[in-house]
Parts: structure tokens; C-alpha cells; sequence
């Protein structure tokens, strides 16, 4: 059953065996595995539970319902725009649908660093064969891919780079390219339209529109969470729901589990717990073309360039300094956003601005992803809110220059007229121009724009209960009865989308817990 707290007349009191908090890819698909275990499940989500027909495929409607703050989150110091999602499904509604693993060598990095003896090679590799079957991965055909993906493919060829295909789970595409505000046509095989259907089937039951506000623990053991229900178009507090059940588990995303256990004062003798963000901070190039991109049309993301990426090699971790980096960390993706959401991005104004608009079917949008050693820090604001820290280091700054300069190479290769570098005052290049001062471009707050989409990393696994507050089977270390199972549990960052892997985490947690 799915319920609608809004809609509770007074306040509430449930039971149940477990308790999931967050119903994206990890908490709807933890409590999938547990429910179908014979556990009592309950699943609570802070945001509303949206049915396909009602994605309305426009960007001021659908931001407000999809995204937390309605896409306006950002860092502290509003540097860093961090876009996470909300509703039953979580992120996974509004995601571009990219799926890869964690490479080897990042994973066996954190085997040799951490431990993560509960979650051997092979038994990550058997998750992402179950989860890639779960959720139909499958690579996007050459011929499905849209003319901003072939432009991308097109400065590959051109530069001799290293590039190619990406795999989606997707099924019943339509190439509306509506993806990030939601798909009308129920084409993503995401949570709310693989895992929730099973978890329901096996007797789970989910309450939207409840926003968790602490975990309740006494005697050194978690006892069930404490929330409130929320107006769905306010978000005004309306009613209390008091949660008791034997088990917890949290899938509240990198920044909402950290903030709970923080303002639970859940301990943590570690004392890493919402110390160690990560964000795969990104930067853009804008080309302009001759011809008619139409980058809004079409499968977002289908086609990559990895010159610049080498995850094949170990890169530096905080906790063990002889792991030195080697290797480039910047991966670059068509990225292109709905009217809105561009004009928000093309620097400028007045006149000056609207002529960049005028060229919005010539467009051509690249972003630089990089594979991030910046650790950022996340606290609790209040009772619902979440404090967010994060700046790239000087070597993550280095990767990013990097990557501007990858991308504006690759837009003149594919044929574009002119290049914009949205700093603060914009950097307008021409083909000829010299691209080498890009490298050692100032990445400055406030001079340009940095994104983040995949917060993670922020209660790290880890076997050593001195170093990590959490397990590598994502039992807390230090309050019984406590689960974690996001993002939040990878020891650092993975350089590639987290999608699958956070999938697999809530397989590998909900069996766990249900054990």
C-alpha cells in the first residue's frame, strides 16, 4: 500500500519490523530485498508519489516536485549547485539513466584502504550482474543517438580521443528528451517502476509526504524514527508520525543520511560522519553551430570522451597518502538543459544575453566531470534542513581546468563557430584562438559555475570501527539495530554515475539486515 501523510487526519503512531528511510535506488530497493525476506516493512519518503501521467514535462512545474529545494540547493556559500531528487523513486525519477560500474581498481583501492570484508570482488560483481539484469541495462544503439550525442562523437573522431557508447536502463524509449523533469512515458526501469511494485507485492508499505526528523535510539540500540507529515506543495509541517520498529535503515541520499544520524546524535566514535562529501563537481563549454543541434531532443548522454579520464589506475586518498594519483580524473558528457534552465546558465544580460538565447536550437553543450579527492562536509540545518560545505582542492581545480579545455577542444573539432566559458565575465573563443590557457583557468567561487549532481561518500564503510562508522554490509558500526544503504556508504569518490552501484548497495543491505 501507498499512503499520502498529507491526508492523515491527526497525529500517527506505526509498528513494523523495519523502517526505510528514502525510497531512491537504495532505500526502495533495500526494502524490496527485506520485504521480500518476510520482513514488516515500512518506507517512509519526504517527497510525493507522482504517477507517470502526471510528469508534465515542463521544467517550473516539475523541478518544484522532483528536486529538492526545488533545484535550487547549493553549498553554504552558494558556490556549488547540488541537484538532488525527491518523490517515491527518488533521484532515480529525474536521472538521465546512465549506468557503470565502479571500476576494479577504485574498488580494490578501498578493499586494500578499508577492508569491506562483507563485499569481495566477487561479490560486487555478482550485485551488478543482478542489478543490470533487474533493471534491463542495456547500451544505446549508434543509430538512438541524438545529433548533440553525434556532435560529441564527431570531435572524438576528429581529435583521435578515446570515446564511445553508454549503456542506459531504459525500455520503451520514445527520444522525448524530457528525462530530467520525469518520464511521462514510464520508459525508466527505475525504483518507482521496478523495485516499488515488488516491495509492495511482498507487503511493504510506503508513506509519502513524511519527512524524517531523527532516529530514535535508547540503550545503544536504534528503535524507529520520528517524522512529520508535510504539505505537498508548502512543505509546511502539518502532523507528527512516530515510527517504532527493530530496525532502521537510512536512504535519506548522501546529504540527508549524514544530516540525520548527525542530528540524531547517533554516536560515532570514527567520528568521520559527514566529514568526507563528495560531489563529481562539473564545469560547461557552450558551443555554437551552424547547424540545428536541437540538444533538448532525443536520449540525453548517450555517447562519452574518456582522453581524459584514467580510472584504471589508483588515485590518492586522504586516509593513505603513499596512494599516490596517477592518471587524468575529468569525464566528459553532452550535458544540455530545457529553456529555463539554459537561460539560467548562459552568461550575460540584457541584449547581450537574449542573443544566446536566439541561438538555442545551434547550442552545443559539453560538461567536465571529475572523479573528485575534495572532501566536503554536511551538517543538519534545523530539523529538516541540511548545511552543505564543499570546494574543490587545488589538484581537483587542475582537473576541472582540464576539462574546460577538453571540452572546448572537442566543440571546435565537432564544427562550432565560437565557444562560451560561462565565467563571471564570459570567455568568448574563436576556432584558431590558443586553448592552452584553459588548463590553468582559475576554477574561483563565484567566477564560474561548478554543479554537482552526485553527492556521496559522506558515512563511508569501512571494516575498522576507529575509521568508519559504518560496515561494509552496511551495519553501523556503533548503534545497533542501524543500516545504512546510499550513496553515502562508497569510501570515496567512483568517477562514473552512481546509479547501479547504489542499487546494488540496497541489495546488498536489505539482505543484510533481513538476515
Amino acid at each position: 500500500m501507498i499512503f499520502d501523510a498529507s491526508t492523515f487526519t491527526g497525529d500517527v503512531t506505526l509498528d513494523t519490523d523495519l523502517v526505510v528511510v528514502g525510497s531512491g535506488a537504495g532505500g526502495m530497493t533495500a526494502a524490496m530485498a527485506a520485504a521480500e525476506k518476510g520482513v514488516a516493512t515500512l518506507v517512509l519518503e519526504g517527497g510525493e508519489y507522482l504517477l507517470p501521467s502526471e510528469m508534465s514535462q515542463r521544467e517550473e512545474q516539475m523541478f518544484a516536485r522532483l528536486l529538492q529545494e526545488s533545484g535550487a540547493r547549493t553549498t553554504s556559500d552558494r558556490a556549488v549547485k547540488i541537484f538532488q531528487g525527491r518523490g517515491v523513486g527518488g533521484s532515480t525519477l529525474h536521472n538521465i539513466n546512465l549506468c557503470k560500474r565502479i571500476p576494479t581498481a577504485i574498488r580494490e583501492q578501498w578493499a586494500r584502504v578499508h577492508g569491506l570484508s562483507k563485499l569481495p570482488p566477487a561479490v560486487w560483481d555478482a550485485l551488478y550482474d543482478e542489478v543490470e539484469q533487474l533493471v534491463s541495462v542495456s547500451p544505446i544503439p549508434p543509430e538512438a543517438r541524438s545529433a548533440h550525442n553525434r556532435m560529441l562523437e564527431r570531435g572524438v573522431a576528429k581529435l583521435g580521443w578515446q570515446g564511445g557508447g553508454l549503456s542506459h536502463n531504459r525500455t520503451g524509449c520514445l527520444s522525448s528528451g524530457f528525462c530530467e523533469v520525469g518520464c511521462r512515458y514510464n520508459a525508466k526501469n527505475n525504483a518507482m517502476k521496478v523495485m516499488l511494485p515488488r516491495a509492495v507485492a511482498a507487503g511493504a508499505q510506503v508513506v509519502a509526504n513524511c519527512v524524517a526528523l531523527r532516529v530514535l535510539h535508547r540503550g545503544g540500540a536504534a528503535r524507529g524514527v520520528e517524522a512529520i507529515a508535510i504539505d505537498p506543495k508548502t512543505r509546511a509541517p502539518l502532523r507528527r508520525v512516530t515510527v517504532n520498529a527493530e530496525r532502521v535503515c537510512l536512504s535519506a541520499s548522501a546529504t540527508g543520511t549524514a544530516a540525520l544520524l548527525l542530528r540524531s546524535g547517533v554516536p560515532d566514535k570514527s567520528g568521520v560522519t559527514g566529514t568526507t562529501l563528495r560531489v563529481h563537481p562539473a564545469v560547461i563549454a557552450a558551443g555554437d553551430f551552424d547547424e540545428e543541434l536541437r540538444a533538448w531532443e532525443g536520449i540525453p548522454q548517450s555517447y562519452e570522451c574518456t582522453e581524459l579520464l584514467q580510472l584504471d589506475v589508483p588515485h590518492q586518498v586522504p586516509s593513505d597518502p603513499a596512494e599516490r594519483a596517477r592518471g587524468h580524473r575529468a569525464w566528459i558528457v553532452p550535458a544540455f538543459a530545457h529553456p529555463v534552465g539554459t537561460a539560467t546558465m548562459v552568461p550575460g544580460y540584457g541584449g547581450a544575453h537574449r542573443r544566446l538565447m536566439e541561438r538555442y536550437p545551434h547550442l552545443g553543450v559539453l560538461t567536465a566531470m571529475i572523479h573528485d579527492l575534495s572532501a566536503g562536509t554536511v551538517r543538519p540545518h534545523g530539523d529538516v534542513g541540511v548545511t552543505i560545505d564543499y570546494w574543490p582542492n587545488a589538484e581537483d581545480k587542475a582537473e576541472l581546468s582540464l576539462g574546460l579545455w577538453g571540452c572546448a577542444k572537442l566543440l571546435f573539432a565537432a564544427g562550432a563557430t565560437s565557444v562560451v566559458v560561462p565565467t563571471r565575465a564570459p570567455l568568448v573563443l574563436s576556432p584558431g584562438d590558443d586553448l592552452e590557457p584553459l588548463k590553468t583557468l582559475p576554477i574561483e567561487r563565484g567566477e564560474i559555475d561548478v554543479t554537482a549532481v552526485h553527492p556521496m561518500s559522506s558515512v563511508p564503510m569501512g571494516d575498522d570501527p576507529t575509521r568508519a562508522p559504518v560496515g561494509s554490509d552496511g551495519k553501523h558500526h556503533h548503534l545497533e539495530n542501524l543500516w545504512v544503504a546510499d550513496a553515502s556508504l562508497f569510501p570515496g569518490s567512483i568517477g562514473v554515475p552512481p546509479q547501479i552501484s547504489v542499487y546494488a548497495m540496497g541489495l546488498h543491505v536489505g539482505r543484510a539486515l533481513a538476515g
